[in-house]
């Protein structure tokens, strides 16, 4: 039997220990790198945005009605039943047009009846004047001041009696008939012959033609702050025959402001609000049609972030960002608060301060998250 030197058993036997030990290094590195995996499954899952300077877009779209600017509701005074109806829907009229003739035969009885009660007064008054005459003979200075006292009441009564038959006969000349009041187009006729006023409703409509065609509509009090009068504005009509037309800004004015349901219910948001008249030039429009206009305002160079990426607490506003850490093992992740200041916003994004460009920021998330936590990118 070959016997080996003690020193070749010495050299295999620490050969084995170096491999060995090799082996449990492999595996504890191994087991370190299986266990970090597993424990980075457990991890927040997270979507990142990098946000950057661009431009802020607001978009309005402004819908009305169209219709005339100015329309004037006429119906006759004299309660009289109409006689004759000359106007008809669609037909242009000059000022002073007859439109409607009222039969007035009760004013005019009326006013026969008040002028009777004036000759019976007239025939008192020269009654009165004999007795005076009479008594101014015999010097009766009793019957004298008698009769000077009733010609001075039935002198009075002559003059009301007069004024009141002077008024039914005027009224009896501008009600008997209903007349156009400016240069325009009737829309409605309600007016039927032989018939009394219909109630809750006008004999008449007429537009007024000079004044044109109008429609409005509110509008957030932000996107017409730059908006003056007398600016153009283009405008689509509906219809069968949808077109584009030129609007012109007529008037802008206050309205209550719209009040929305703040997020969680719990509050109340009011957005100040701005009413828009915008006038029409167009020779084919008729009134009802749907017109839109579109408002735009821009922001430009400003730092755009996605509204799902901002929180709030309080008054305060803030991002998550992204926070890298170098390991033995690799790179990790971590959650930091950075608060910033809200310029503008739309429906989608904000324009803020406080943060740096192409600065990672988180806008969603596996499971909520706060300052500190660790995550693993998606």
């Amino acid at each position: 039997m070959e016997m080996q030197p003690a020193s070749e058993t010495v050299s295999g036997r620490k050969r084995r220990i170096r491999i060995f030990f090799s082996i449990f290094v492999l595996l504890l590195v191994a087991f370190t790198l299986f266990s970090n995996t597993l424990m980075a499954l457990t991890l927040p899952k997270v979507v990142v945005a990098t946000p950057g300077r661009g431009e802020l877009h607001h978009t309005f779209q402004g819908m009305g009605t169209v219709k005339w600017r100015e329309e004037a509701a006429l119906t006759g005074t004299a309660g009289g039943k109409v006689e004759k109806v000359h106007a008809k829907e669609g037909q242009s009229v000059k000022k002073g047009t007859v439109l409607v003739v009222y039969n007035q035969q009760t004013i005019q009885h009326q006013i026969e009846d008040e002028q009777t009660s004036l000759s019976r007064l007239k025939v008192a008054l020269e009654d009165q004047q004999n007795s005076y005459k009479e008594a101014s003979k015999s010097g009766d200075e009793k019957a004298i001041a008698k009769a000077k006292h009733d010609m001075k009441l039935t002198g009075i009564d002559i003059d009301a009696q007069a004024r009141k038959v002077q008024r039914l006969q005027e009224d009896l000349r501008e009600n008997g008939q209903l007349m156009a009041p400016f240069d325009g187009i009737v829309t409605k006729v309600n007016a039927v012959e032989g018939l009394g006023p219909s109630e809750g409703k006008s004999d008449v409509i007429i537009a007024n033609v000079k004044l044109g065609f109008e429609f409005q509509f509110a509008a957030p009090a932000s996107l017409v702050a730059d908006l003056e009068k007398r600016a153009t504005l283009f405008v689509r009509i509906g219809g069968s025959n949808a077109r584009q037309v030129e609007g012109i800004i007529e008037d802008i004015k206050d309205t209550e402001p719209l009040s929305e349901p703040g997020k969680g219910g719990n509050t109340t948001i009011y957005k100040a609000m701005k009413q828009l008249v915008i006038t029409i030039e167009d020779k084919d429009l008729k009134g009802g049609e749907q017109a839109e206009t579109q408002l735009i305002k821009t922001m430009s160079d400003v730092m755009i972030v996605p509204n799902d990426a901002i929180h709030k607490e309080g008054d305060k506003r803030y991002v998550l960002i992204v926070e890298e850490k170098n390991g033995p093992l690799g790179n990790s992740f971590f959650v930091r608060q950075s608060n910033i200041t809200i310029i503008d916003s739309n429906e989608s994004g904000s324009a803020v301060d406080g943060l740096m460009e192409y600065q990672p920021i988180i806008y969603k998330s596996s499971a909520p998250l706060q300052e500190g936590d660790k995550i693993r990118l998606h």
